[in-house]
């Protein structure tokens, strides 16, 4: 039984793929310190976790997990441990989701939904950790306001957009609240922000990855249509439940219930607002417009950005509910087929 574990064992870490694995992990940390430089270091980023990526797909899971812990351990030795621990939790990770999936041929839709999951692991995780580092309380939060809402004021006086403002009928003290409810609105759905950014990038990368793929001759699943893509029937239920929260933190006065629910609201209508569009693309057959038709659609959508987004989220939902293409029976067909 042991030599059979170890025979197994040095099938999947070859030699070649260690060799592999260490030049792609010392590529990742190259493109992680890359990220860190202004201006071109978000566009690199996006590219960090291709290394594990192709790592994985070539030589399996085990050598792609051993190179992505490779590339956080050089990160900590280069960047220190909480940069390591960030880039190997939103990168090296998600390289390595990424090379798993591909590698067992899993569906490029499937694919992109573990990456976007692991997105949102990886964002929450970081979120508390800073949490945890920086000791924030009631009391530290509070304090940080207060001194961030005295420095965007003394820059309002500054820049002379406190005399603009005032001469719109808004007195100072209207203008240091406005600016206190902002600061604490965003600091409410700061954990929403973060999984919603961090899911955006993910899906970059996957697009970016899957072109480097087809450079290096490696087979990549298809990606369904933008058109078929819906929102699974069960999600109903939690949108349910997190409206039954909603409702209740109304009553409860529970702070920590409060910001749930506000930050799972704010993620269902993201989702809800990308079904509609979705199912718009599909009704007025987007692909197959002209290319005219196609400017002047971005551009009515840009002047009416805000109707069209809520006419959007009020489409996913009854998507959602009455499911209008039937791509749910049709899957259900091809299942029992």
């Amino acid at each position: 039984m042991f030599f059979d574990e170890v025979s197994l064992l040095n099938n999947k870490l070859t030699v070649r793929g260690m060799t592999e694995g260490a030049i792609m992990a010392g590529l990742a940390t190259i493109l992680l310190l890359i990220g860190n430089l202004p201006f071109i270091g978000i566009f690199v980023l996006l590219f960090c976790s291709v290394p594990i990526t192709i790592v994985t797909v070539r030589h399996g899971s085990f050598s792609g997990g051993l190179s992505a812990i490779l590339a956080t351990l050089l990160a900590a030795l280069l960047l220190g441990p909480l940069s390591a621990v960030s880039g190997g939790l939103q990168y090296m990770l998600l390289g390595w989701v990424f090379g798993y999936m591909l590698c067992h041929r899993k569906s490029g839709n499937k694919t992109i939904q573990a990456g976007v999951a692991t997105a949102a692991f990886a964002a929450l995780m970081m979120l508390l950790i800073t949490i945890g580092l920086i000791g924030f309380t009631p009391e530290a939060i509070s304090t940080y306001l207060d001194n961030y809402s005295a420095d965007m004021m003394e820059m309002y006086q500054t820049s002379g957009m406190m005399d603009m403002m005032m001469q719109q009928g808004l007195s100072k003290t209207q203008v240091t609240e406005l600016i206190q409810q902002s600061l604490q609105l965003v600091v409410r759905i700061l954990p929403a922000m973060l999984i919603i950014t961090r899911a955006i990038m993910a899906i970059i990368t996957y697009f970016l990855t899957m072109q480097i793929l087809k450079r290096l001759k490696i087979r990549i699943p298809r990606i369904q249509n933008f058109q078929k893509w819906s929102l699974p029937a069960a999600s109903v239920w939690g949108l349910i439940v997190v409206w039954a929260l909603w409702l209740l933190s109304d009553y409860v006065q529970i702070n920590v219930l409060d910001i749930l629910t506000l930050n799972l609201m704010i993620i269902y209508g993201v989702l809800l607002f990308i079904d509609g569009l979705s199912l718009c693309s599909f009704w007025f057959k987007f692909s197959q417009l002209s290319t005219g038709m196609k400017v002047l659609s971005v551009v009515f959508v840009m002047f009416f950005f805000t109707g069209f987004a809520l006419a959007c989220v009020l489409l996913g939902l009854a998507d959602l509910l009455f499911d209008f293409r039937k791509l749910r029976v049709d899957n259900k067909k091809v299942n029992k087929g």
